[in-house]
């Protein structure tokens, strides 16, 4: 029987009830079972986030100071992934800065989660250092139980293409041959993986050509043994577009997964952003301009004419202008039980673009209103900026209410006075009455008063320079005093040493680009990992400690499937944690956004100051469900969901 012909009788049923009976005949196996105490909530002042990119030893080989050539890209790419099962997150990302087409071929780091909050550097040992590739998806193609790679190329780069890698379980990677992704063309942007048709086996969906060429998206169905099978003809009327982002979630409540994608360029097919609905088996329709997700019509809040949500005038929903989007990501963001959109945009507000769109939280409207989306940007006081670039929607403190992240890219910072707009990163902190405040400039993730201690005079020789500083330059044209140096110990604190031989400051965290989340030393809060980019010369990744949401009370669970029911991986599964007028609710995603940032896959919850009168409801991606009671869950530890009622 198909699944949507399962939903119905499911809804009818009572729910299963799972008490593990290992802990149901000895309760002393986890004595903290049934442990809810409401407390009052602990609220974000001021420096709740730490540094500890250098204490926990992700920096080694980040930043490579024998390179003077570093030229500007893109490739601070990065990803959390268990990959040697030890149910710690691991991280891999790039060394800084690859450019293959300047000469610097791409490097991967990989970093062992120590179980303390720092890290070992297992680069050389897990095979991926030397793989050329833009950016990694992880899920486990061939459901053995451990993280395989889809490893993506945005550029054309002779003798190497897009590949499969397997893991051996321990974190060690070979290249899977013939895996059927290698043929695809183009520059492949994101990456996407779930079991889209049912068959507990994780299918691909990829992104392609990301803010540098128009072409048709791919999607392949898994076989289970780390081969695919394209069938993009599953998916009738693909445009030609550069997909920026994706990511994949159950947005109409049907129990399969749909793919969100935002594309980039307003001159390129309108900049409409695509939304593909799933039937169930795999084959999809894309219905973006019927929910209100392709466009919105209402431009950009800085642009003379779209101010005050004016409508675009001579276009409707089926054209209006788009947006040039990054990245996506996709959560319930007003506790309602509905899946929500936050999509990062680049906009601007002169005349002939200011009718792109701009950054947006996207509400869905449930079965009510026909599971379409509305913007709810100027209701909740969404704070606008012109470099928006990677988003994700987390809860960092805990208090039950989602937030938003967003890293910036600063060339346009300098049309702007208020700090809003400026490109140190953004902490969107949701209040209780849905409107949102930005806590990046205080957070201690962004240093705002940070600059070089060097005099910065413009000069011609060192005649003219203070002591100890150096008539260097940043670019050809351009000299004045600096502090020069040849390590980043010859600097000042808060500054390192420039490949091209001089201190400037580490612009925490400005300019950032991807970021990712996860609790690495599993005391209940998300941490931030963020990629350094930089416009030449390059800069480290940072590493920051949440300090605040550990304080309020949380839950974490992570999911397994069994391989035969349920993918290993469980993309899809939704866990749901419903109080008498709220419902928490997480759905196991696969990636999120521009070039795959990839978060945790444990299902965080902050409980805030709630109550403890709630039921935890789980659905499986095969329509199964279960249902516990306060008295079967450890609030503030890490469980375990197995298969279909094991909670451990």
């Amino acid at each position: 029987m198909h699944i949507k012909q399962l939903l119905p009788l499911l809804v009818s049923l009572p729910l299963l009830s799972a008490c593990p009976p290992s802990v149901e005949d000895d309760p002393k196996n986890n004595p903290n079972l049934g442990n809810c105490q409401s407390q009052d909530l602990h609220t974000p002042e001021t420096d709740f986030f730490t540094d500890i990119s250098d204490a926990s030893g992700i920096r080694e080989d980040n930043y490579d100071l024998s390179r003077t050539d570093i030229p500007i890209n893109d490739h601070s790419r990065l990803a959390y992934a268990d990959i040697n099962g030890d149910g710690f997150d691991d991280m891999i990302f790039h060394s800084l800065f690859p450019n293959p087409q300047a000469g610097i071929p791409f490097e991967h780091l990989v970093f062992l989660n120590n179980q303390d909050g720092t890290f070992t550097n297992f680069s050389d040992a897990s095979g991926l250092r030397d793989v050329q590739s833009a950016f990694f998806a992880f899920g486990d193609v061939d459901n053995d139980g451990d993280q395989d790679v889809f490893s993506g190329m945005d550029i054309s780069l002779s003798g190497h293409t897009h590949q499969i890698l397997l893991n051996d379980g321990q974190g060690h990677f070979t290249a899977k041959s013939s895996s059927g992704v290698e043929s695809i063309s183009g520059a492949v942007a994101n990456a996407v993986f779930a079991d889209f048709n049912g068959d507990a086996t994780l299918d691909l969906f990829v992104g392609v050509g990301s803010t540098l060429a128009a072409q048709p998206d791919k999607f392949f169905l898994g076989n289970g043994d780390g081969t695919f099978t394209d069938a993009t003809s599953n998916m009738p009327g693909m445009p030609y577009q550069p997909s920026n982002g994706s990511v994949a979630c159950d947005f109409d409540n049907d129990g399969d997964l749909d793919i969100f994608v935002s594309t980039y360029s307003i001159s390129t097919a309108n900049g409409l952003n695509a939304l593909w609905e799933n039937d169930g088996d795999a084959n999809f329709t894309n219905v973006a301009i019927g929910k209100g997700f392709a466009a919105q019509g209402t431009g950009n809040p800085f642009g003379s004419a779209s101010a005050n949500d004016a409508l675009e005038p001579g276009r409707d929903a089926s054209n209006y202008t788009g947006n040039n989007g990054f990245g996506i990501d996709c959560d319930d963001i007003n506790n309602d039980g509905n899946l929500d959109i936050f999509m990062t945009a680049i906009s601007h507000p002169d005349s002939g673009r200011q009718w792109g769109d701009p950054t947006q939280i996207l509400i869905n409207q449930g079965e009510a209103g026909g599971y379409a989306f509305v913007s709810e940007n100027t209701t909740r006081n969404y704070p606008y900026n012109e470099g928006d670039v990677d988003g994700a929607t987390i809860d960092f403190d805990n208090d039950g209410l989602m937030d938003f992240s967003v890293s910036r890219d600063k060339k346009y910072e300098n049309n702007y006075q208020d700090m809003d707009q400026k490109a140190y990163f953004g902490l969107i902190h949701q209040q209780k009455d849905g409107s949102v405040v930005n806590l990046g400039p205080n957070s201690g993730i962004n240093h705002i008063d940070e600059g070089v201690s060097a005099s910065l005079t413009e000069c011609t020789s060192d005649a003219i320079c203070p002591e100890d500083e150096q008539c260097l330059p940043l670019v050809a044209n351009t000299r004045r005093c600096r502090n020069p140096c040849t390590a980043t110990s010859d600097c000042p604190e808060g500054e390192l040493c420039h490949a091209k031989g001089f201190c400037k400051h580490f612009a925490r965290m400005k300019n950032a680009q991807n970021h990712a989340w996860a609790d690495i030393d599993r005391d209940g809060d998300l941490d931030l990992l963020v990629g350094g980019r930089d416009t030449g010369g390059g800069r480290p990744n940072f590493l920051f400690r949440n300090d605040i949401g550990h304080k309020n009370r949380w839950l974490a669970i992570e999911v397994k499937g069994d391989g035969d029911n349920v993918s290993r991986d469980a993309f899809g599964t939704r866990i749901s944690i419903i109080f008498e007028n709220e419902t928490l609710m997480r759905e196991k995603k696969g990636g999120r956004g521009m070039y795959n940032s990839e978060d945790t896959r444990a299902q965080h919850f902050g409980l805030g100051d709630r109550g403890c009168d709630y039921t935890l409801e789980v659905r499986w991606p095969n329509g199964k469900t279960a249902s516990f009671t306060p008295a079967q869950i450890s609030e503030n530890q890490f469980m375990t969901l197995t298969y279909p009622d094991q909670l451990q």
